[in-house]
Order: C-alpha cells, then structure tokens, then sequence
C-alpha cells in the first residue's frame, strides 16, 4: 500500500542544507570561556546526530509503506485507511499471556526532536554566562594562533597585561563552567530516562541485553526484535466505534522496525559514552583544586633560552593565582606556542605581582549604599573628607574676579570725543562738572527774578 501521508519534501535539498549547517558549525572557532570539547559533544555532535535521525526516520515515515495489515477473517480484503490509522497507534504484541501495546512506534521521530532540542540546552546557557572581555582574549589568541611573526608576541603582551590587571577575579568562570558541565550531565540522564519511558522501559539495559546480538528469524525470541517486534496484532473493538459491536483481528507488518532497532543500538552506545565522558569531565575540573594538578594543567616544554627550571615558575603562578585563574590560563594555553606561554608565565610569576597591580589601579575606592541611593568615595592621603569638600564647594570663588579694574583715562578719551553718548551717560565727569555749573547759576537767575 502507498505510505500514508506521503509529501513531496524533496530530501535532497533538505540533507544539502543540513550538510552546509554542520559545515559551518565544524569550522566555527570556539572561543567562548563557558565552552569545550565535551559541551560541543552535547549542544553539536548530538544534536545533529539527533536531527539526523529525525530525518531519517521521518523521511521513512513519509516516502515508504510503514505498515501492513491483513485481516484475520479475511485475507484477501483490503484494510480501509481508517482500520490502519488506529493500528499503527495502537499494535500490540502478546508476552506471558499479556498484551504489550507498541505505543511508541508512530511518535519516534517527534522524540528524536524533542531530544534535539533539550541537547541545544547548554549551549544557551553557556552563551547567557559567558565573560565578554574573556571571550575577546580568547577570539584574538584562537584567530592568530597560526602566525609565528610579531603579532603572536603583541597577543602574548595582551593576555599578559589583562590577567595581571583582573588576577584573582575569574573564580565566578570556573564556577560557571562547571555548572554548565553539570546541566550537559544532567541532559544525558534525562536522555536516558526520557527513552526508557518511550520504550517502556527497555532502553537502558537495550545493548546490554542484546549483546552478543544473536538474532532470532524464526521467532524473534532475541531482546532486539521483542523491543522492536516486526510483527504485531491489531484489535478493533467495539470500543473504536467502527464496528458493528463485533470485534476484528489484524495481523500487520511494522516495516520501520528494522530501522529502529539500529538506530536506538547506536543511540544507546552514544548515549552511554556521552555521559562516562561527561562525568570524567567533572570529575577533572574538581580535581583542578589540587595544587600539583594545577602545576600539571600549566606546565611546558622547556625553551632553550629559559633560565629559570619550568615547574618553579609555574608554582610561583599557581601561587598568584586561584582556581578561575588557573582555568583561565589552561584555555590560553591551548591557543599559544609553548614558548609563548612560558614568557606569559614568567611576567605572572613575580612575587609582588598583586602588590604591583594594587600600586597601577590607583587609590581605592570604597562603595557605600544608604538607602536606594549608592555613593562613591574615595579614601587616600591626598583625599579630603566629605564634609570639607562641601563646605570648600559652597565657598569658592570663581577664577576669573567679578570686578575688573577700569582705565578711567581710557574710557574718559572714548566718551569725550562722542558727544551722543556723552548726552546718554550725565555720570561721566565731563557731564558732571557740566550739570555743576548750571546748578550753581540756577540761584542766582532765581533772584533776579
């Protein structure tokens, strides 16, 4: 019979833009701190081996006969559509006696994306905790890895002046990241339980029990194929509502089965090794607290100009460093030459190096909150208190004074030789002397009358 729901997706394009995606994604640089091997495991390689089985079996869903069904009363008659579409959701296989409904067998594909999508996880959390300006370090150093001229020791005087400027400040990445790794870890074991419960519980002992995959033909008596039985009954009671109150038997072929037994054997394999690799990553990072661990993390080759033996200067760091800065180090190293790293060693190695960057930052900075309000002061010896600054602000004067001397001569020059605007100003001296005289003829002019 023709596939039921058959489309007209054309795979081919669909694989090219999957091929091209995965493409893009495998020569991506990874420079994110909150980012490594083992989450990419997750949020990449799964997740596109996921989707891919998505496809596959999708694409056989829709492209190939799923099932076929023969009547038990009658052999010869065609099943109608509606009889097929309830036995492809609810088939059944008889163990001891008991019926075993094969309720996963129309729904694999969407579980497939569903676990796609939750591998995605870590990534989006990792993006979320990201640091901007480490990130950054790490983008530089990763794209000129491979030059071997000038700029890989301008990188090296980079990565050198921003640890020692925010030395002891990375342990909220280690925290971070270690978090991160966790969740992927906890994915895994969502995996596991999630497709146990789809193959009612079958899935986490699956290769375990079909080793040494001896298979069955005949009978299909082996752990594969009673996880995934090719053939299986169908009932349609009176309960479906299709029937005269009778009830109909069906035996149908379930021709996808073959593919998902693979497929989940691979998957299993994946899983398993996914998270035992998951769990020894975490296991790693815990043990980055020890002190020879850490000397082990940042240790080198020699260079043949070096005078100083490589595992003092790298405990001379560790003792600089904490546990962030460490972790910090380990991703810069994977992105310089051993010589490079050991001339970044050696500046991080000074003893007074947290002194040298408490001198370079300046006078401290004290941050007092009171009330919704924050305020800032600052606290050294050329530093007055708060409250003298305030008075000296309210009774400073301006630079400039606001009464400038006046050149009296200049300006009687000016005035004198412009009549209007002597006639606008009486307070000139000219005018005063002039409003003088005719004050003192005014008397007299009054007497005479």
């Amino acid at each position: 019979m023709p596939a039921i729901g058959a489309g007209n997706a054309d795979i081919r394009s669909i694989c090219g833009i999957v091929l091209n995606v995965i493409k893009s994604k495998v020569n991506h640089i990874c420079s994110a701190t909150c980012d490594g091997l083992v989450l990419r495991m997750h949020y990449r390689w799964t997740f596109f081996l996921l989707l891919g089985t998505f496809l596959t079996v999708w694409y056989s869903w829709y492209h190939r006969e799923i099932i076929t069904c023969v009547s038990h009363f009658n052999a010869d008659a065609q099943v109608r559509l509606d009889y097929l579409n309830i036995c492809l959701s609810y088939p059944f296989i008889v163990e001891k006696g008991e019926k075993r409904y094969l309720l996963f067998y129309r729904w694999i594909a969407w579980a497939f994306s569903f676990l796609a999508s939750v591998y995605y996880i870590p990534r989006k959390v990792s993006k979320n905790l990201d640091n901007a300006k480490c990130k950054k370090l790490l983008e530089d150093l990763a794209a000129n890895a491979h030059r071997y001229d000038q700029a890989e020791r301008e990188l090296v005087d980079r990565a050198a002046g921003y640890m020692i400027f925010n030395i002891k400040t990375h342990n909220g990445l280690y925290w971070k990241f270690l978090t991160v790794n966790i969740i992927a870890l906890l994915v895994d074991i969502f995996a596991m339980q999630f497709l146990d419960f789809l193959l009612q519980g079958r899935f986490i002992q699956y290769g375990y029990n079909s080793y040494p995959f001896s298979r069955d033909p005949h009978n299909f008596t082996d752990y594969m194929s009673k996880t995934f039985p090719p053939f299986a009954s169908c009932e349609i009671a009176k309960q479906h509502q299709l029937l005269s109150k009778r009830t109909e038997m069906f035996g149908c072929h379930l021709t996808i089965m073959e593919l998902y037994e693979k497929l989940f054997l691979g998957l299993w394999v994946w899983i398993i090794t996914l998270t035992f690799v998951t769990c020894c990553y975490i296991i790693f990072l815990f043990l980055m607290w020890l002190p020879y661990v850490q000397v082990y993390l940042l240790r080198v080759a020699k260079p043949v100009h070096a005078s100083d033996k490589v595992r003092g200067v790298v405990h001379a760091v560790t003792q600089n460093c904490k546990i962030g800065d460490i972790y910090l180090l380990y991703r810069l190293k994977g992105h310089l030459s051993h010589v490079r790293f050991y001339e970044l060693m050696v500046r991080l190695s000074d003893p007074n190096l947290c002194n040298k960057q408490i001198q370079q930052s300046g006078p401290n900075k004290q941050i007092q909150q009171s009330g919704p309000n924050k305020q800032i002061q600052q606290s050294g010896p050329g530093v007055m208190p708060e409250n003298k600054q305030a008075d000296i602000l309210r009774q400073r004067q301006p630079n400039m004074p606001q009464n400038p001397p006046v050149n009296q001569e200049y300006l009687h020059q000016l005035l004198a030789g412009n009549p209007e605007m002597m006639g606008r100003h009486p307070q000139h001296p000219d005018n005063a002397l002039h409003y003088a005289k005719k004050a003192q003829a005014f008397p007299a002019n009054n007497q005479t009358r």
